[in-house]
């Protein structure tokens, strides 16, 4: 196929995905919508060397780093100290997730599916990208494919769950906030790590990309040393780097390079439904609902027992769990609505949304961004 005609076609899906997630406020997400057009267009014809032929996957092999440098420059340390309860109760139920799945889930499916599934559903797409290439290694298709369907339906139980309770926890403040006993959130601690300033004459978008060129490429010799995933060291220099004050906030977004390197990041988790077949897929079902079940559960009652320890309200520390398996701006969207749907004035409303909406979306940033892809970085080695 013309590369230009695949890469116009991927963009066409890309925008239909947009279009259904905004459309459903994004309960159905982009990437599910995408996943299903792209499967379908699999079996009806599509051909399956389009995302080669776009030029993204040796695209996205070139700047997959930077995009997780990207992700760690907008995570502020200070953020994280200054909601520690919602790290130390999300940290511990992200493990639930991934030690949930591995070690129960498969004593009933597929013990590769469990290992896979683990992370994944942790976390989301970091967790992917590190745990895609086991497919690969063992030969066998299905494995990604899997690993593709826990990332796409993890949505539907996440984003449910996490809108119920924080519902009953937004009653539950309003009511505080009336009696006047609703607390001010905890202590405000800054951490000042910053030791250089970059002039905005030297931000522009090649001086951007070039650091994170030379960041990337020290992640990989780094990678090839330890045998722990590049993707991970790309996010722990962008969160170190950031704070030091050598990179950027949203560094990519600056560059004005975002969308095409976002682009090729999502063409690296739909690539693995190439191979797929109806039959692969329905013979899946019952291992997803396994790894969806076991994993909500799993977190859901560390999350609580952690909860106590730190005096959370056992709603709002499962909602707080569930934020692994969708993440921003899931977190932040479902503050929004909690509020709105909660707050009767536009002070009750004010009040639920501040006291929520930083614990959600510390709670994604936490699973998502960090624990997930650590965990997967070690599991990845457990085949």
């Amino acid at each position: 196929m013309n590369a230009l005609v695949a890469l116009g076609l991927v963009f066409l899906i890309y925008s239909i995905g947009d279009f259904i997630a905004d459309k459903t406020k994004a309960f159905v997400s982009m990437l599910l919508a995408c996943a299903v057009i792209f499967t379908a267009g699999f079996w009806l014809g599509l051909p399956k060397t389009i995302f080669a032929d776009s030029g993204l996957i040796a695209f996205a092999k070139i700047t997959l780093c930077m995009f997780l440098i990207h992700i760690g420059t907008a995570i502020k340390i200070n953020d994280f100290v200054k909601e520690w309860k919602t790290v130390f109760v999300t940290f511990f139920a992200t493990l639930a997730v991934a030690g949930g799945v591995f070690f129960i889930g498969r004593l009933f499916i597929d013990a590769y599916y469990a290992l896979v599934g683990a992370p994944v559903l942790a976390g989301g797409v970091v967790a992917y990208l590190v745990m895609s290439p086991i497919g690969d290694v063992l030969g066998r298709p299905d494995i990604k494919v899997f690993a593709v369907l826990v990332l796409v339906f993890q949505n539907f139980v996440g984003i449910p769950i996490a809108s119920f309770f924080c519902k009953k926890e937004g009653d539950r403040v309003r009511t505080e906030f009336n009696n006047g006993t609703l607390t001010g959130g905890e202590t405000e601690k800054h951490l000042n790590l910053r030791l250089f300033h970059i002039p905005e004459k030297y931000s522009t978008p090649n001086i951007i990309l070039c650091k994170l060129c030379f960041v990337s490429y020290i992640s990989m010799l780094l990678a090839q040393a330890t045998g722990i995933s590049i993707l991970i060291f790309g996010l722990i220099f962008g969160i170190i780097l950031h704070e030091l004050g050598l990179l950027e906030e949203n560094c990519l977004t600056q560059a004005n390079a975002l969308t095409f390197v976002m682009a090729g990041a999502v063409a690296m988790i739909f690539v693995g439904l190439t191979n797929t077949t109806p039959g692969m897929l329905l013979g899946m079902i019952a291992p997803l609902l396994v790894v969806l079940a076991v994993g909500t559960v799993s977190c859901s009652v560390i999350a609580v027992i952690v909860g106590r320890i730190v005096h959370f309200d056992w709603r709002l520390s499962i909602a707080m769990a569930v934020t692994a398996f969708f993440g921003f701006p899931g977190t932040y969207l479902i503050s929004l609505e909690v509020s709105r749907a909660c707050g009767r004035t536009d002070e009750e409303k004010e009040a639920i949304l501040h006291y929520i909406m930083p614990k959600l979306v510390i709670a994604g940033i936490v699973s998502v961004s960090v624990v997930s892809g650590l965990l997967a970085s070690i599991m990845v080695h457990w085949i």
